[in-house]
């Protein structure tokens, strides 16, 4: 086409834009020739061009003038997008564009939104700008989207679209309520925006959101909307867009201004997958959204950091992020940004140093270190810059606290920052003082994370030297007590035990005040026994040690209590000593002798107890350390005088020689130096020996005892010097002299008479006597050649110990004669103990010994104190450990005095056993080596033969032991046989003359096995393993077959009764019965039947050595009698045959018997070793795992069906060692070896559980427990997925999932039940993922176990609930709510949330059969709350179920609870969104088909709740289906339910399915509106037929309001003209007939739509008579009420429709009402309330009379004459309404009928008649209502009096009388209204 064809079509197109004068004709012009326009503009000429423009700028003003025209928008976008266009011709279709998002219907603009998101993609900048700001109108000006048209995006195939809608909602959310301008005007960019990205959602500050806050807050909304939406982005995008989408919802989440639109935001994150915390993409993002965009951004693009609240949100996703932790340096900026940014907060600040904790723990090392020094450089100035004090705020100490923890964090991860800088530690110490209290818990939190800093790294000297010092003026300074707990931690742990300095500190703290400190201090000076069993060098070398604490002890101190002189210093200082010493000789001894044994516990533990040394061990270790001490050749110049002075500091201070701690201490290390070490230290304390003799008052027996110990032994090393020395030449003047002086004094005193005043006095001398008599005459004896006093030269020394023994020994045979006190006499059992050590000296010493042994007797036998008998044996053993020749005499007495000893009394058998080991083993006794304190070897003293044990004395006791004791019938001998044997056994296990006494007594003590009483067996058995382990391999053979010979049955008849088999072992009353009345099995039965299940008789001696436990053995005394070589050999000789063992020795140790089980543990641990430690005992874990694969696992398949079969046995004690046995080795165990086993398991555990014995019940809850917790274990996810760990976890849930949801929810059991539920709670909780493939069963069983496990007072009430005052709905309100709280319901939506698409298909069905079968109100409530969890929470999982669902609920909406129908009616809310458009209309169907087919009210309304739910979840889909018409009908229909609870909830439905439409939607489908209303019309319901009518008849309203109130426009008039076509013709149809309930309501119906179409000048114009006749025929039906309501219609009819002319056939019906109305009104015997209804009809018909007064004509004659007759009557006769009706109706008679040339008529009226009845009523006196309506009627007739009077006659007189009348009227407004109407007719 050529250009001036072009030019002349341009031409004729512009005439056509010019001469377009209406809305249509414009919108075809723009719709057909825009584009066709915009398109040339790319090919025409100049001319043509220039032209177009023309005509574009004509267009752009015409369409200013029709705001109503759209543009097509498709059509341009389409052409935007789809031509290269130049950019001149582009500019214009943007423009276009964005005028068309303006102006289009919503429709067209969803549709749209697709082609603009494709266009911002594919378009360079300029015009992606335009094309965002025409998306954003677009999605503000959508009312709604719905489901379909979210799908319609297509973002899943089109990820482009996504991501750019996503950015710009991430702007737009971010955009503030106001955009500020600067000075210049130029906006200010908002926080979290970009200047291009505001200006993008902004359109440059144009755009209308901008100014109005309304707008604004519907397109974030809307994109909110978008953007949450599961339909717009399926589940199978990308990650990252995910990922974007959840940070614009954060964004639009933190918005201030809108709570809507932050409402919107947090309900779609919730139905949103979790963030990945773990995506660099995400954290990425995050932290740009947190520091805004890098420096290398352009301006334009760069973001700025959010606002503070959002950035609190975001730090809920880094505090976690261990991928934000490796982004350096952004994490830097955010912690810094946060902490001193503008904006910073409490709340942010705090958040930020939550962040620091993460970063300081999850950075990578060289990021961490890079910023250490920048990090606590932003610690420090967080302190500095808030001031701590004690009115600071609880914020405030919280920031500070964790600032000072973020520096000890700090310090930990990078040590190199403190340790060689003191001033950090130094800082945070000074912080104690200064700090709240609060905030010091902190500090202390700081400094102790800081100390590994300071233990990985050695200090070097300079610095450790200066923390030593710093931490010591801490400890001593500081009132603190975090300060100074800090310094003693850093004094322990930053440096080496080996630091001496650094233990000093512990010393010191042991004085602080604080318990804690103590501890802690206290703890620091244990030395573990590691630093024993390795190499020394980890210990402080010995002598630097003892010079350092003597230099300590000896320096004078500012501060007393913390020097030496404070007792828990001191004691300290001793401790630490002597513990260092103890240690270091046992090193050394170890490192002497490679062959000897590792120290066991007992040695160990002695290192720090404190205690007297016990074993051989310890006195060698002591020894060896205490002569190594002794160096230099003098004991002046050696370390070994330091110690003394150390240990004797005690006794030189006040402070100490008056604490009996400090001095006990004290003297016992002065007794050890005095005896372990070389004869020099000895004879250096002799010269202090003053100082012990002070001690002799001393009121401690401890003091005493261990001063006389000293005293004696400096006596005895002094002499044995001095005598080796001289030759014979000794000091007599020291020893004549002064000794015997003082032993002589000594005697006077012992011998004076008693006074309590010198109680303590004589105590003392009498023991000084008898230990330093000892002593002396231990240096005689040790000098040799039997060397007397004299031969010494020392004679009166003699003398004097003479003279001492024989007061002692009067004193002693007085004392046993006479009343003592308990302190003198133990005191003089310890003193004749001592000399008799050594054998009583005088010519008869075995006489006086005999008779010292005597004294001592009786003194036991007239004594019950405890301590006095201890002394008594002791002394006992001592004098026959110095006079053999008394030990039958000592044996005889001890076996008398067994008689007097209870059974309970067993210490006694272990004293008198301990003194026989003494008397009779001698030396070769360990007590009497250990004991010996003096340095003189005792072979010197006593001789060789005098070292070997009392072999004669052995015999016979052991002859008494046998053949008397053992078989005596009194328990106290046999008691005290065994504890002999036992002593003699353990204190002398190397004596020869116990060899030929083995085999005898292996046989009575086998006999003894038996015996009734427990102690004794387990004494027994304790013996024989001893006495089996003496023995060589011929003898142990011969013990082995007489024990078979035993068991057997071959030996003597006592021993065979003892092992019947039916006969108990123990004594009734020692343990009583057992809960079902049998008597308690002894301990060793179960260990004869476990050796004979083996078959291996000769295993049974190993057991009886090994099972053997009680109370005692923990005692003091019983702790001596360890065997630990005894178990090292039973337990290799055990070792093949351990296979057959291990399952039932292992159940064994779970008897129920505490017997039993304590030997069968003993056993156990014994026979095993570490690998095969109980399970029960907690102690040997760490030994398991040291040990590899352990016993029980080894033996696994053996010990579980051991387990598991004893758990089905009769026997309840079988089954109860069976679950505790099963749960032991549950503990612990891997999954791979419990699975094969697993359910049979449960089987078992459940059975016990159910076990009619209560004590099994027990064990098996303890064994499920056991079971679940593993289970659990094994079933938690870890952070870290393991492939085998999945594999192990699946298997564990295949097997117990099913059994729990098939077997243990089901069981009849309670327990059972009540425990599978608890466990399958505890799995959805924690197992996650792994559940995915059980959920179903889960899920099923759960919802079925609401109403199986609902409270029984539920059920209770649910029947009785009248008669509690509780109405129904109450009742299920509670138990839903109890539903909704219950764990239950929470482990539903627990596991539901690990539903997969598979899972999610076999779950489908099962909640279908919940729906329709499930039993209880909780099942089917749990199962509709879990629906709609689903719906809410994995929506894609459910789309695809939606429908099944709905079906199946649907079938369930008619059940009788109003509760349970709201919750179905909820699901279906839920789940409509998803239904196809085909179900859903089924849907509609269905619920129209319940409401119309059911009568029941309650099942009518859940149709009401149904679609109230559908109406608020997804209005769209009922506006968009194609049946939403026929459901917008019944919808409106519901409406007018009878049913108040109904009706509202079908308004409900209304009102939301009209959102936004207002009437548009009745206008547009009156025709479908009006379908079911119309078909309930010809329904025979009567009740149909009125709710039809009310509907209809608001429709009719709704439809005249929006006639009135549209201008011009004639939409709703059209729809109203066709709502009377339809409607009228039905309504008319309905109307006839008979009446019938709620007739009237139809009628009332049919005169407001004809009225309504009649005013709207529509519909057939002879509708309003055919009513009126309607009416008319109707008034004489029925009763008063309803004609009453008949003629009330009527009136409105005639009312609305004054043209409508019916008075001729009204008149007739009406007259008729009125005359003969008033004759039954009167009648008496009508019923009480015809005559107010007959009365209320005659008002209403004389009301309609006068409305039916024509208009177009005039009334005849005798209308008139008929009508005024009747209306005067009733004026004159009727009730005051009646007289005001007829009298209005006369005054309107009056003014239509009085008019000239109309005398006839004015004659028929009667209007003498009328006055008289105006007369009649112008004098009542009671009503001014019929006054002032006669003044009415009044006024009407003089306004024609003059023409009445000319045709009727004077009347003036009459009327004026009247006017006079009412003038008078005493309401001033009738008497002025007739004064005037007066002088009106006076003129």
């Amino acid at each position: 086409m050529s250009e001036a064809s072009d030019l002349e079509l341009l031409e004729s197109l512009q005439l056509r834009f010019a001469i377009a004068n209406t809305l249509e004709q414009m919108q075809k012009l723009v719709s057909t020739l825009l584009v066709p326009l915009l398109d040339k503009l790319d090919v025409c000429g100049a001319a043509v061009k220039t032209k177009i423009i023309s005509l574009l700028g004509q267009v752009n003003k015409k369409l200013k003038g029709y705001p109503q025209a759209t543009l097509p928008l498709g059509v341009l976008l389409e052409s935007a997008l789809s031509r290269d266009s130049s950019a001149y011709s582009q500019s214009f279709r943007l423009m276009y564009i964005t005028m068309a998002s303006e102006r289009a219907e919503s429709g067209q603009l969803a549709a749209a939104i697709p082609l603009l998101l494709d266009g911002i993609y594919q378009r360079p900048a300029a015009h992606s700008k335009s094309l965002a700001v025409a998306l954003l109108t677009s999605v503000w000006r959508c009312a709604a989207f719905t489901d379909e048209q979210l799908r319609g995006f297509k973002f899943a195939d089109n990820h482009h679209r996504g991501e750019v809608l996503v950015r710009l909602a991430k702007d737009l959310l971010l955009l503030s309520s106001t955009v500020q301008s600067s000075e210049d005007g130029v906006p200010v960019v908002g926080a979290g925006l970009s200047v291009s990205g505001q200006s993008v959602v902004t359109n440059e500050g144009k755009a209308p959101w901008i100014t109005d806050g309304e707008a604004l807050r519907q397109v974030k909304l809307n994109v909110a909307r978008i953007v949450g939406s599961e339909q717009a982005f399926p589940i199978e995008m990308p990650d990252t867009i995910h990922e974007q989408r959840f940070l614009a919802l954060v964004c639009g989440s933190g918005d201030a201004y809108f709570p809507p639109v932050s409402s919107l935001c947090e309900d779609s994150l919730k139905r949103m997958r979790a963030a990945n915390c773990e995506s660099s993409s995400f954290i990425s993002s995050v932290l740009e959204l947190f520091l805004g965009s890098s420096p290398e951004t352009s301006a334009n693009d760069r973001r700025q950091p959010v606002t503070p609240a959002l950035k609190l949100k975001l730090f809920g996703y880094v505090n976690r992020s261990s991928v934000a932790a490796a982004m350096f340096p952004q994490w830097l900026q955010v912690i810094f940004q946060s902490l001193f940014g503008p904006g910073a907060s409490n709340k942010l600040r705090r958040q930020a140093m939550q962040f620091l904790h993460w970063v300081i723990r999850m950075a990578p090392v060289e990021q961490i270190t890079r910023a250490a020094p920048v990090l606590l450089q932003g610690v420090r100035k967080v302190l500095t810059e808030l001031t701590s004090s004690t009115s600071a705020s609880i914020d405030g100490d919280v920031l500070r606290g964790s600032a000072y923890v973020a520096w000890g964090m700090l310090a930990k991860r990078v040590p190199a920052l403190v340790i060689t800088d003191l001033s950090h530690l130094r800082e945070l110490f000074e912080a104690f003082d200064s700090e709240s209290a609060n905030v010091r818990l902190s500090i202390q939190e700081s400094l102790l994370a800081m100390l590994p800093a300071y233990e990985s790294s050695p200090l070097n000297e300079a610095t450790g030297e200066q923390l030593l010092e710093f931490l010591h003026q801490q400890l001593v300074s500081s009132d603190v007590r975090q300060t100074r707990y800090c310094a003693l931690r850093y004094a322990i742990s930053a440096f080496p035990f080996a630091r001496m300095e650094a233990r000093w500190l512990c010393v010191l703290g042991l004085a602080d005040s604080e318990r804690e400190i103590k501890t802690l201090a206290l703890s620091g000076l244990v030395i573990a026994p590691a630093l024993v069993s390795t190499e020394c060098g980890r210990l402080p070398v010995l002598e630097e040690a003892i010079r350092f604490l003597h230099a300590r002890v000896m320096a004078p101190v500012a501060i007393p209590r913390l020097g030496a002189g404070n007792p828990l210093v001191y004691s300290g200082v001793v401790r630490f000593g002597r513990s260092l010493i103890l240690a270091s000789g046992m090193a050394r001894c170890k490192a002497r002798t490679e062959s000897m044994p590792e120290p066991d516990i007992v040695d160990l533990d002695a290192i720090n107890e404190f205690s007297e040394l016990a074993t051989t061990l310890q006195r060698e270790s002591m020894q060896i350390a205490l002569t190594g001490l002794y160096t230099g050749g003098s004991f002046a110049k050696s370390p070994l005088s330091l110690w003394a002075d150390v240990a004797g500091y005690a006794l030189t201070v006040p402070s100490l020689s008056d604490s009996p701690s400090a001095m006990s201490q004290s003297l016992m290390c002065i007794v050890e130096l005095l005896s372990l070490s070389p004869v020099d230290a000895s004879l250096a304390f002799f010269e202090q020996r003053q100082k012990f003799k002070a001690a002799l008052s001393a009121r401690d027996p401890v003091v005493q005892q261990r001063s006389m110990q000293a005293l004696s032994v400096a006596y005895a090393a002094k002499l044995y010097s001095d005598a080796q020395v001289s030759l014979g030449a000794v000091d007599v003047e020291l020893w004549n002299g002064q000794t015997a002086t003082y032993l002589k004094e000594l005697a006077a005193v012992v011998a004076g008479p008693a006074d309590s005043r010198t109680l303590d006095e004589r105590q003392g001398a009498i023991l000084a006597l008898g230990h330093i008599s000892h002593g002396l005459c231990v240096a005689r004896m040790g000098l040799g050649g039997g060397k007397s006093w004299s031969d010494l030269g020392l004679s009166d020394l003699g003398q004097a110990l003479e003279q001492a023994q024989a007061v002692l020994l009067a004193n002693m045979v007085a004392a046993s004669k006479t009343t003592t006190h308990a302190m003198i006499l133990s005191a003089l059992c310890v003193a004749i103990g001592e000399i008799g050590k050594t054998g009583l000296t005088g010519a008869s010493a075995l006489t006086v010994a005999q008779e010292a042994m005597t004294a001592v007797v009786d003194v036991l036998k007239s004594t019950t104190d405890a301590k006095v008998q201890d002394a008594a044996y002791s002394a006992l053993a001592n004098l026959a450990l110095g006079k053999e020749e008394l030990a039958a005499g000592f044996i005889e007495f001890l076996q008398a005095s067994v008689k007097t000893a209870t059974k309970k009394q067993i210490d006694v058998h272990f004293k008198i056993g301990e003194a026989l080991a003494i008397a009779l083993g001698r030396f070769k006794c360990s007590l009497v080596g250990v004991g010996w304190i003096f340095p003189i070897d005792p072979a010197a003293v006593y001789g060789e033969s005098g070292l070997e044990a009392n072999g004669a004395g052995i015999d016979v006791l052991l002859e008494l032991v046998t053949g008397k004791m053992a078989v005596s019938p009194s328990p106290q001998d046999r008691q005290a046989a065994v504890v002999w044997i036992l002593s003699l056994v353990q204190f002398c296990p190397r004596l020869a003359a116990l060899t030929p006494w083995l085999s005898k007594l292996h046989t009575c003590l086998c006999s003894l096995l038996t015996d009734r009483d427990e102690f004794t067996q387990e004494a027994a058995s304790k013996t024989l393993g001893l006495i089996y382990d003496m023995g060589d391999a011929a003898l142990k053979d011969d013990l082995v077959y007489s024990l078979m010979s035993l068991f057997g049955g071959s030996s003597s008849q006592s021993v065979r009764q003892r092992i019947e088999s039916d006969e108990p072992l123990l004594e009734q009353e020692s343990l009583g019965q057992t809960p079902d009345g049998r008597a308690v099995n002894t301990t060793y039965k179960s260990i004869l039947s476990l050796a004979s299940d083996m078959q291996k008789p000769s295993l049974v001696y190993q057991f009886m050595q090994l099972a053997t436990h009680t109370a005692v053995w923990s005692s003091r005394r019983g702790a001596a009698y360890g065997f630990a070589t005894i178990i090292e050999r039973a337990r290799e000789s055990m070792q093949p045959h351990l296979k057959g063992i291990v399952p039932k020795l292992y159940r064994y140790t779970f008897d129920p018997s505490p017997q039993t089980r304590a030997a069968m543990t003993s056993i156990w641990r014994a026979l095993l070793g570490s690998g095969g430690a109980s399970e029960g005992e907690a102690a040997t874990r760490s030994e398991w795992a040291a040990s590899g694969t352990s016993v029980v696992e080894t033996h696994w398949e053996a010990i579980m069906e051991e387990c598991l079969g004893s758990m089905g046995q009769r026997e309840w004690r079988v089954r109860e060692s069976g679950c505790g046995a099963l749960a032991g080795a549950v503990r612990g165990a891997k999954p791979e070896l419990v699975v094969p086993f697993l359910e049979r398991m449960w089987q078992m555990s459940f059975r016990a559980l159910d076990d009619i014995k209560g004590s099994v019940r027990d064990s098996g809850l303890k064994t499920c427990q056991a079971l679940a917790n593993a289970t659990v274990a094994w079933c938690t996810p870890r952070d870290t997925r393991e492939a085998a760990r999945d594999a192990q976890a699946l298997a564990v849930l295949g097997v117990v999932v099913p059994f729990l949801v098939d077997s243990g929810m089901v069981s009849d059991a309670e327990d059972v039940r009540g425990f599978s539920l608890g466990l399958l709670l505890k799995l959805c909780r924690s197992s996650g993922s792994y559940l995915s493939a059980s959920v179903p069963a889960i899920a099923e069983r759960l919802l079925e176990s609401l109403s199986n496990m609902e409270s029984q007072a539920a059920n209770y009430l649910t029947f009785h609930a009248e008669s509690h005052d509780i109405t129904v709905d109450q009742l299920e309100a509670a138990r839903l709510g109890a539903v909704k709280a219950s764990p239950i319901m929470q482990g539903i939506e627990l596991v539901l949330e690990q539903l997969t698409p598979e899972s999610m298909a076999a779950l489908v069905p099962r909640l279908q059969t919940i729906v329709r079968r499930g039993l209880g109100l909780p099942t089917r409530a749990g199962c509709a709350r879990a629906i709609v969890f689903l719906c809410v929470k994995r929506a894609d999982l459910v789309r695809p179920h939606a429908a099944a669902l709905v079906k199946a609920i649907s079938g369930s909406l008619t059940e009788s609870s109003a509760l349970q129908r709201q919750a179905w009616a909820a699901a279906i809310g839920f789940m409509a969104p998803m239904l196809s458009p085909a179900m859903f209309r089924n849907l509609l169907k269905h619920l129209e088909k319940t409401y119309v087919d059911r009568y029941d009210e309650d099942l009518r309304g859940v149709c009401g709740l149904v679609f109230e739910q559908l109406a608020v979840r997804c209005p769209e889909r009922l506006r968009e289906d194609d049946g939403a018409k026929a459901a917008a009908s019944f919808v409106m229909v519901g409406c007018w339910d009878p049913n108040e609870s109904t009706r509202e909830s079908f308004r409900c439905a209304w009102r939301e399915f009209t959102l936004g439409s207002g009437s548009t939607l009745i206008e547009s489908h009156v025709e479908e509106l009006l379908a079911l209303p119309l078909a309930f019309l010809a329904d025979d319901s009567w009740p149909r037929r009125v709710q039809s009518a009310a509907a209809i008849a608001d429709l009719a309203r709704v439809l005249e309001r929006a006639a009135r109130a549209q201008a011009g426009g004639d939409k709703a008039a059209v729809a109203l003209a066709a709502l009377a076509d339809r409607a009228l013709p039905e309504l008319v149809r309905a109307a006839q007939g008979r009446v019938w309930p709620g007739k009237a309501q139809v009628l009332e119906c049919l005169v407001l739509v004809c009225t309504t179409a009649a005013n709207a000048k529509h519909g057939t114009a002879d509708m309003p008579r055919v009513v009126s006749e309607l009416l008319l025929r109707e008034i004489p039906r029925g009763d008063l009420a309803y004609r009453r309501s008949v003629v009330t219609h009527f009136c409105a009819l005639v009312e609305a429709v004054p043209a409508l002319d019916v008075y001729a056939e009204a008149s007739a019906v009406m007259l008729d009402i009125i005359a003969h109305g008033m004759g039954s009104a009167s009648d008496v015997d009508e019923e009480p309330l015809h005559r107010p209804l007959q009365l209320l009809l005659i008002a209403a018909a004389v009301r309609a009379l006068l409305l039916a007064l024509p208009q177009s004509r005039v009334l005849s004659e005798e209308e008139a004459a008929a009508a005024t007759r009747v209306l005067c009557g009733v004026a004159r006769d009727g009730v005051w309404n009646i007289r005001v009706a007829s009298l209005e109706c006369l005054q309107a008679l009056v003014s239509s009928c009085v008019e000239p040339g109309r005398d006839g008529l004015v004659r028929a009226l009667g209007v003498p008649g009328i006055l008289d009845a105006i007369g009649v009523c112008a004098a009542e006196g009671k009503y001014v209502a019929v006054r002032t309506a006669a003044l009415g009627a009044l006024e009407a007739v003089l306004g024609s009096l003059p023409l009445i009077e000319r045709v009727v006659g004077p009347l003036g007189t009459v009327a004026r009388g009247i006017l006079d009348l009412l003038a008078n009227d005493p309401v001033p407004s009738i008497a002025d209204r007739a004064k005037d109407a007066k002088a009106k007719s006076d003129r």
